[in-house]
């Protein structure tokens, strides 16, 4: 027996098949901030040490901490606008009239991505307290860790949209 029309039976499918360009998107634009608190995190360190060889005591220093924050906020709030137009694919019209909300739903995101970006640095400083590891090497491993942390609570915390299958 067919299913009759309007009987949900698209929606069904569309829930037995992930979302990949969601994720696919996600990644992209968080591509970008990543690349954007990289190069922020680069002008940091070169500043400050004057090479990117950073010494491992420096993982206990709250300079390589406050460097990390600045960089993370610029690059997340650069994230945040392009998952809103790309990603979520937030209209136009809605994000123009509602300041509010866009508001509300970058500061969300901000504390989204907090949680990864905590991952992301524990892991970057041990690695340089253990390993010595540059700092800006050490993000692009924390990174590829925190991703999927940061993916799933961004889709559905800030965006209301099921990390797999889409808007809910």
């Amino acid at each position: 027996m067919s299913p009759e029309p309007g009987s949900g039976r698209k929606e069904n499918e569309l829930r037995e098949k992930p979302n990949f360009p969601v994720v696919g998107k996600f990644a992209m634009v968080s591509g970008i901030g990543f690349l954007v608190s990289e190069a922020i995190l680069a002008v940091e360190v070169l500043a400050y040490y004057h090479t990117t060889k950073v010494p491992s005591v420096a993982s206990a220093s709250v300079t390589i901490l406050g460097m990390d924050v600045v960089a993370f906020v610029v690059g997340v709030t650069v994230a945040f606008f392009l998952n809103e137009r790309f990603t979520a694919a937030v209209p136009r019209e809605q994000r123009a009239r509602d300041w509010k909300s866009v508001l509300f739903r970058w500061a969300k995101y901000q504390l989204a991505a907090l949680l990864g970006n905590a991952i992301l640095i524990g892991v970057q400083l041990a690695l340089l307290g253990e390993f010595s590891v540059s700092p800006l090497a050490g993000t692009i491993i924390g990174a590829a860790i925190s991703f999927p942390v940061s993916y799933i609570v961004s889709m559905r915390f800030v965006w209301g949209i099921h990390p797999l299958w889409g808007r809910l």
